[in-house]
């Protein structure tokens, strides 16, 4: 999920970077094909950051709750292989669906640059809209578990730690 994260953000800033650049005090059609690759991007990543913090998230969340520290080899392949589907699979496919709901290639605004031309309809609500919001609310359900048995945690280890005099919290 990190690697996810850190990828996704990186194509997101650079893309952002090169679109001020090139839309500088214009809104000239200098690079229709940038633009193309330049909406995929801010559409993939969209979904992808957020993708990427659910999974950070339910990693952490499935560390912190799992009985016995140590994972084997063929957990952590299904992990990688449910991080790879959520941050890689599912933005290529919210990519590919948004030809659905495009109103024209792209629009280009002054000194930000290329930018995804969406119609606003019931269709783009299901299609574009709500993945980001959904996975950011199951991002947080995650966030909220985490929190609750790291809290769980932290007061048995008290109890423990009060229990047996011999064990302190000094240095």
């Amino acid at each position: 999920g990190t690697c996810f994260y850190m990828l996704w953000a990186s194509l997101a800033c650079l893309n952002q970077f090169v679109n001020s650049i090139i839309w500088h005090n214009n809104t000239i059609n200098h690079a229709p094909v940038w633009c193309e690759i330049s909406i995929r991007i801010m559409m993939g990543s969209s979904v992808g950051l957020p993708a990427a913090s659910l999974c950070i998230n339910r990693r952490l969340y499935h560390i912190i709750a799992s009985p016995n520290a140590a994972i084997s080899g063929q957990e952590r392949r299904r992990a990688i292989f449910a991080d790879t589907l959520l941050c890689v699979i599912f933005p290529l496919l919210y990519i590919a669906l948004q030809f659905v709901v495009q109103g024209h290639r792209f629009n280009i605004y002054e000194d930000i640059g290329c930018f995804p031309a969406l119609y606003n309809t019931v269709l783009t609500y299901f299609i574009s809209s709500m993945w980001p919001l959904l996975i950011g609310c199951i991002s947080a359900f995650y966030c909220i578990m985490t929190l609750r048995a790291f809290s769980r945690h932290r007061i048995e280890f008290t109890r423990l730690l009060a229990t047996n005099s011999s064990i302190t919290l000094s240095h």
